[in-house]
């Protein structure tokens, strides 16, 4: 022993060698023992549930489901709400080619071809349905893929993915960068979540609250990760880089969902409707065959049927904003509204129903005055409303998602914009630039075109709602 210990210590080749694999063995063994501290994963089951707010099924589903979700560990629902999230009500059609279910919710997908569908069925499907899921596989509208190949930015519409005590739910439509990606993913499949948020490095978000059918989910902390929001129950928090918070409340209406643009177009498809402009002539031609030469009383029985219009028809927004936000329908109701757009000239849907027409004649041989004209007005609206309501519809459907009072500026303009080409043909006559016979002449030789430009804006917002656009 004496003997070795000699050599080396006479030979400088073998300290060097000794020396340098130290150098190289040290570094391997601390990189071995952190790989051993990596938070543990757990095995994920995934499922999709497509639900709605203010559906009454859902509602007896939803509080169960997610029951069940906060004490089963590792299993993952993959969430579409369709009624509050329009964007969302397209992937009930993306994932049907695969599943071959009816369009109606609640509904839970499982594997191709198997699925269930109705608060019945699932309620008593869903432990059996749970117990035979496929580990770490998870199946998305046009392929099936591991967990570990999952890229999120392969979810379309605006997804939440429940797992115990945490979701993670998309913010805006930004893509996820790799290193964002694995981040929520590993967020999703930790199995000590307490430990492994706290390498989580985000801004905080505000809103820890997730509504669904029939309740609601309360979570103590939540970070922005990306175009990503987690929120998550237990003892710690994330990283916070710096002082921004982000509202998580996908329910809320904002200027990304409803813009004065959207606005603006709705009301000028409104606006061009023959069937207002036809009951504004045929008065107009009353009052001035009853006051040949009182230009004066044309323009206020003109002012005064306006007026009257846009009162009655802001009331009438009101009244749809509050009934959608009773129903909260508006998704269900996009899928239908469209077979209505091709009713003919004549009939409900862009022109006075014929069966109105003799009634409103004899009305309007009454007018001769300004508030003659006002009651006409409001009678118009009141009763010939379903002529002009299609655009109305979508907006109110719009604004349900918000606060009832913030849809007041929003129906203001729309209305604004909706009487403006009476206004216009009412300056016109009263300037003498135009006359009534040559306006009425007019309209009659161009009310085709009207339908047609009228029918065209229909289809092509149509198909935005359809896709999630508009």
């Amino acid at each position: 022993m004496s003997n070795v210990y000699s050599l080396l210590k006479k030979s400088k080749l073998i300290q060097i060698v000794l020396a340098l694999c130290l150098f190289f063995l040290v570094p391997s063994l601390v990189n071995a023992q952190g790989t051993t501290t990596t938070t543990p994963k757990q095995e994920i089951k995934a499922f999709t549930y497509f639900t709605g707010i203010g559906c009454p099924h859902c509602a007896k589903v939803s509080p169960v489901i997610h029951n069940n979700m906060n004490e089963q560990d590792g299993l993952l629902m993959i969430e579409y709400e369709i009624y509050q999230e329009s964007s969302n009500a397209s992937m009930l059609y993306s994932y049907n080619a695969k599943y071959g279910y009816q369009l109606a919710i609640p509904l839970i997908l499982y594997a191709p071809n198997d699925f269930d569908q109705g608060d019945t069925q699932i309620l008593n499907n869903f432990d059996t349905q749970v117990a035979k899921l496929q580990v770490n596989t998870i199946e998305l509208a046009n392929k099936t893929v591991t967990w570990e190949d999952l890229n999120l930015n392969d979810f379309d519409g605006r997804v939440k993915l429940f797992v115990k005590d945490r979701v993670a739910l998309q913010s805006t439509s930004k893509d996820l960068t790799t290193e964002q990606i694995e981040l929520i993913k590993e967020f999703l499949a930790a199995k000590d979540l307490d430990m492994y948020v706290q390498t989580l490095q985000g801004t905080k978000v505000k809103d820890m609250t997730i509504e669904y059918p029939g309740g609601n989910e309360i979570y103590t902390h939540g970070v922005n990760i990306g175009s990503w929001s987690l929120l998550w129950r237990g003892n710690n928090d994330a990283q916070i880089t710096d002082g921004k918070i982000t509202n998580t409340n996908s329910g809320s209406t904002d200027s990304s969902s409803i813009s004065w643009g959207k606005i603006s177009a709705l009301a000028l498809t409104d606006s061009i409707n023959p069937c207002a402009l036809s009951v504004l002539l045929m008065m107009l031609i009353a009052i001035a065959t009853y006051h040949p030469k009182d230009r004066k009383q044309i323009l206020w029985a003109g002012l005064a049927f306006v007026a009257a219009v846009f009162v009655t028809y802001f009331i009438y927004g009101l009244l749809i904003v509050k009934a959608f936000e009773v129903v909260q329908g508006i998704s269900s109701i996009k899928l239908y509204l469209y077979k209505g757009l091709g009713d003919k000239p004549g009939s409900i849907g862009t022109e006075m129903p014929m069966m109105f027409r003799p009634k409103v004649q004899q009305i309007l041989a009454r007018v001769t005055s300004p508030l003659g004209a006002f009651g006409l007005g409001m009678f118009v609206t009141l009763f010939l409303l379903p002529c002009t309501i299609g655009p109305y519809v979508i907006l109110g459907g719009m604004l349900s998602y918000g606060e009832f009072a913030g849809a007041l500026p929003y129906l203001t303009v729309y209305n604004l914009i909706f009487v403006l080409p009476m206004v216009v043909i009412i300056l016109l006559v009263f300037f003498g630039s135009k006359s009534i016979k040559q306006i009425t002449e007019w309209r009659e030789k161009n009310v085709k075109v009207m339908h047609l430009i009228i029918g065209i804006i229909f289809i092509l917002l149509g198909v935005s709602m359809f896709f999630g656009l508009f």
